[in-house]
């Protein structure tokens, strides 16, 4: 007799995978429904577009039946229900039969279903700072808060809000942190600062870490920053020593254990 699948694969389970013409799902693009992501509009992929041709979605989407609406919503997997439903009119195109969109169903409310769509987009694939902080913001206003977007987006409760002052800079910062030439940790010091004096100091900041490696650009930047380089050896801390003066001075000869004139405390 044949086994089961349970028992051929020495699983603990199964869970129903229904499967879906991709035409069929509904991909939200209005930006005040809690399932909006903004990557919906992202353009295709011509690369994963021949891949689902020739394999098909392997991995299940989420969706989600919306009572009011009564159509199934994509919580998670947009960009393969995109390509599928291309990857169909170049199919049928061929006369070939089109394939269809494994997905797992999600029960519970649509605030619900917004906490489930970060989640398992941040677990796979973090998504930028800006739409991180796009993200939280819509969550927030939903009635989430700190603690709840700490847990939802993997993060401490301080990286939350180093994120959503990023939607307090101007456009210049928010440029800055998209390219990868500053870090929230600056964006959020910058959101102090007059929109004039963010725009000033963030070009200082792109220019100080122009051609130089992370670290070495992490360093210059803090420096103008204003932010003392992290020592933590004793020869780093000698180093620094030579060039310290005043009080700074006194700190590091306090860490080596000397007084004031150098002799060992």
């Amino acid at each position: 007799m044949a086994k089961n699948s349970i028992d051929a694969y020495g699983a603990s389970g199964k869970s129903n995978v229904l499967f879906f013409k991709p035409e069929d799902l509904t991909l939200i693009t209005d930006a005040d429904h809690p399932l909006f992501d903004e990557r919906v509009f992202l353009p295709l992929d011509e690369a994963m577009v021949r891949n689902v041709m020739d394999l098909g979605i392997i991995q299940p989407i989420s969706v989600w039946k919306d009572p009011e609406l009564g159509k199934t919503l994509v919580v998670a997997g947009r960009q393969r229900v995109k390509h599928a439903i291309e990857a169909n009119r170049r199919l049928e195109e061929q006369g070939l039969k089109p394939l269809q969109v494994p997905g797992v169903i999600r029960r519970g409310s649509a605030i619900k279903m917004a906490g489930a769509m970060v989640s398992e987009n941040e677990i796979r694939k973090a998504d930028t700072p800006l739409g991180r902080a796009k993200k939280m913001a819509n969550l927030q206003a939903r009635g989430h808060g700190d603690d709840d977007l700490a847990l939802l987006f993997g993060c401490n409760v301080a990286t939350v809000r180093s994120t959503l002052a990023l939607l307090e800079c101007p456009a210049a910062v928010q440029n800055a942190i998209e390219a990868g030439q500053i870090n929230i940790t600056h964006a959020r010091a910058l959101s102090k600062l007059t929109p004039q004096e963010q725009r000033d100091k963030v070009t200082e900041l792109i220019a100080a870490g122009h051609g130089a490696k992370p670290r070495e650009r992490a360093q210059r930047q803090a420096r103008l920053m204003g932010n003392a380089p992290r020592i933590k050896t004793r020869t780093q801390i000698l180093t620094a020593l030579t060039a310290a003066e005043g009080e700074y001075a006194k700190a590091l000869r306090w860490v080596l254990g000397t007084d004031t004139e150098g002799r060992t405390a």
